[in-house]
């Protein structure tokens, strides 16, 4: 892929350029050799990617699962799903090289820390998360989401196991819905028309990482 460059100028960027946040403060949001802003989503996404990597840390400690494997393997899926979530956004795509590549590591993870048991229930969750989604887009003939979303629920499944992925895939047509109609009624949308569904996936994917069981266990509680 090569150094990374400026988007105007091409000028090859130092190290100096690339630390996160700090970089775009320091240089007032401009490049340091043409002069031209630089977008704003690359410190917002650097700021949450941060602001996560904090998350999962506390969520690990609270539920004292907290080992320095884990820890690295959720760092590499926030990595990740931030990657997938702004992609989509941005040009209404998946990046599914990273989503095999996720899936590749969670399954090797799997079968080195799970138990056979729980190991062979998240790869059967993966498939089902995956077939159901597969319908969906055999259903709507892609219109209702796309073939990277099927990618994106095989690695939810592999990681989550079944009742997380259950509340994670609720909470993105949850959130999904709010936000479809909160721009159908700003006139930003209408009806029929789609919107990026994998920050939404992406979104529930970590809310069912961080506080799945925690949810689950109260949900059961209360009802």
């Amino acid at each position: 892929m090569g150094r990374s460059y400026c988007d105007y100028c091409h000028a090859t960027l130092k190290t100096v350029d690339l630390v996160p946040i700090f970089s775009f403060v320091g240089l007032g949001g401009r490049c340091r050799v043409c002069k031209k802003p630089v977008s704003w989503q690359y410190p917002i996404v650097e700021a949450i990617a941060g602001i996560l990597f904090v998350i999962s840390f506390l969520a690990l400690s609270a539920s004292g699962n907290l080992t320095i494997a884990f820890l690295l393997f959720n760092f590499f899926l926030v990595s990740i799903l931030i990657v997938v979530a702004a992609v989509d956004i941005k040009f209404s795509l998946i990046p599914t090289s990273f989503v095999y590549l996720a899936s590749l590591i969670a399954l090797l993870y799997n079968f080195i820390f799970l138990s056979q048991d729980v190991f062979i229930q998240n790869v059967g969750t993966a498939f089902g998360a995956a077939l159901v989604f597969g319908l969906i887009v055999l259903v709507t003939r892609g219109r209702g989401m796309g073939t990277g979303d099927i990618t994106l629920a095989f690695l939810m499944g592999l990681v989550l196991g079944f009742s997380q992925t259950i509340l994670a895939v609720f909470l993105a047509f949850f959130f999904g819905a709010l936000v479809s109609v909160f721009l159908i009624i700003l006139g930003k949308k209408h009806f029929g028309q789609t919107i990026p569904f994998a920050p939404f996936l992406v979104l529930g994917f970590l809310i069912g990482l961080f506080w799945g069981t925690q949810i689950l266990r109260w949900y059961l509680m209360v009802y």
